[in-house]
């Protein structure tokens, strides 16, 4: 089984050019995005990102950013025929939250 939160880090390192940029879009830091896709590339056992200015996928890259594409549409497309899925009137809404590091030291 692939994971698809790695994936999703690999299509926005694509999408947005950049392991920094995508930290960015997705709300994590650069790190957590380069180890999602080294461990993806260790799962796959091949590079899928040319790492430069701008980063690039190789080919294996781009099939797993396709997959990844597929994978998205077909969800919408379920969450829209069975709109049971989720609870009555929910919207799905991210909310970043920031937390300074001595709260969580404390806590």
């Amino acid at each position: 089984m692939l994971d698809y939160a790695a994936l999703h880090a690999l299509a926005a390192v694509v999408r947005e050019g950049s392991f920094e940029r995508a930290a960015r879009a997705l709300h994590v830091t650069p790190s957590a995005i380069s180890q999602r896709v080294r461990l993806l590339e260790e799962r796959v056992g091949c590079a899928l990102v040319v790492r430069g200015q701008p980063c690039v996928p190789t080919d294996t890259g781009r099939r797993m950013c396709q997959h990844m594409d597929r994978v998205r549409l077909l969800e919408q497309d379920l969450n829209d025929a069975l709109p049971a899925l989720a609870p009555e009137g929910a919207a799905r809404v991210n909310l970043p939250v920031a937390v300074n590091a001595d709260s969580l030291a404390t806590w």
